[in-house]
């Protein structure tokens, strides 16, 4: 089994012997640059039955398969997501936890209002989310404009930490990869110090700093 790429204007498209390797009835997976494509032939080779979803052909493969239909769908769950962003939820009791909240996610709110001309408000309780109303015109604008595989990471990386702004920050390269961790986990460690830090936890932080890690990755690979 040989696998290959081949330049084709501004991408590269892979072959699997002499057949084009598509991602979907109309879309070949695609690589932005040369590095990009040599990394996807490294994973092509592997011969993985499924390859994971956060490594640099997973995510590649994602990215290829968007057509307008599913970019649109992206673009409303981001912004449907960013009402109940993690940023944004402070129903606790706990005053110190609060606090810290204040502390370490109102700069990063406040920014991102002042950059998209936005009031997005924290949600204290389970009263009517005004975060609903806002117009989000000029953060959708600067969804659209993404290509593919920037939207892919942005999407995934809002998945990880349900927090829409924090992924934003992250691919403009505000915060790294330690802070988005530290920040996407404060509740978490908060309550570490209280409980303990169990087996399970620390699997779910090792899994989650590894898929960070490979966004990351990617991301510097299709600049």
């Amino acid at each position: 089994m040989k696998f290959s790429y081949k330049s084709n204007d501004d991408f590269f498209i892979f072959y699997k012997n002499d057949s084009l390797i598509k991602v979907s009835d109309n879309n070949p997976l695609v690589a932005i640059n040369l590095k990009h494509a040599e990394l996807i032939l490294k994973d092509l080779r592997k011969k993985e039955v499924k390859p994971d979803q956060f490594s640099i052909l997973g995510l590649t493969m994602f990215a290829s398969s968007l057509d307008k239909k599913l970019i649109n769908e992206i673009v409303l769950k981001l912004l449907k997501n960013l009402d109940f962003d993690l940023l944004l939820y402070r129903y606790f009791d706990d005053q110190i936890l609060l606090k810290l909240m204040n502390k370490k996610y109102d700069p990063f709110i406040n920014k991102f209002n002042e950059s998209f001309n936005m009031k997005l408000k924290v949600i204290e309780g389970f009263i009517e989310n005004a975060n609903h109303h806002l117009d989000k015109k000029f953060f959708k604008k600067f969804i659209q404009k993404l290509n593919n595989f920037y939207l892919t990471a942005l999407f995934k990386l809002s998945g990880i930490s349900k927090s829409v702004i924090l992924s934003y920050f992250f691919l403009e390269n505000k915060v790294n990869i330690p802070e988005f961790f530290r920040l996407i986990n404060l509740e978490n460690k908060f309550q570490q110090n209280h409980w303990g830090y169990v087996d399970e936890q620390k699997k779910n932080d090792q899994y989650y700093l590894s898929s960070l890690k490979k966004i990351s990755f990617f991301l510097k690979n299709v600049n």
